[in-house]
């Protein structure tokens, strides 16, 4: 009994942790009767396209380009970079990006995960354009493209 329990619990956690990944706001996620019970919100959409270095952001398809070149971005990664690219040059408080990913969380809570992005982002971001960096302080993040 205690097994089944955990494991619905797991893949509650796995469940709501890719539905986030995609931009859905996971409302609750528990069990009602052995089922697994998901209350979801649709990503928000209609994001404006941002465009500075060189770089160009499309929130709704998820894609980066740069040159010619073209990287899939995941909807968190997406949010993130789209908040960075609006403010590039300066940083962003971690609190801004978390409050912008997860609204509803805990920001303490959800700073290893904003950290999983950005390190994920860091790497497309260099496979589209190497002159731009995404810089980390205790602060926040800064997205620099001096050399773009």
């Amino acid at each position: 009994m205690i097994t089944d329990t955990l494991d619905v619990h797991v893949h509650g956690l796995r469940l709501r942790r890719l539905l986030e990944s995609y931009g859905y706001s996971v409302a609750s996620v528990g069990t009602a009767s052995g089922n697994l019970v998901t209350v979801v919100a649709p990503p928000q959409s209609h994001r404006e396209r941002v465009a500075a270095g060189g770089l160009h952001l499309d929130p709704d398809l998820q894609l980066l380009g740069f040159d010619g070149r073209v990287v899939q971005l995941t909807a968190s990664e997406t949010s993130v970079l789209h908040a960075l690219l609006l403010r590039a040059e300066t940083v962003v408080p971690q609190r801004e990006l978390i409050s912008a990913l997860w609204p509803d969380a805990d920001p303490a809570i959800c700073k290893n995960r904003l950290y999983a992005h950005v390190f994920t982002l860091r790497r497309k971001l260099a496979c589209a354009c190497a002159g731009a960096a995404i810089h980390g302080s205790r602060r926040g993040y800064r997205l620099s493209l001096a050399a773009v």
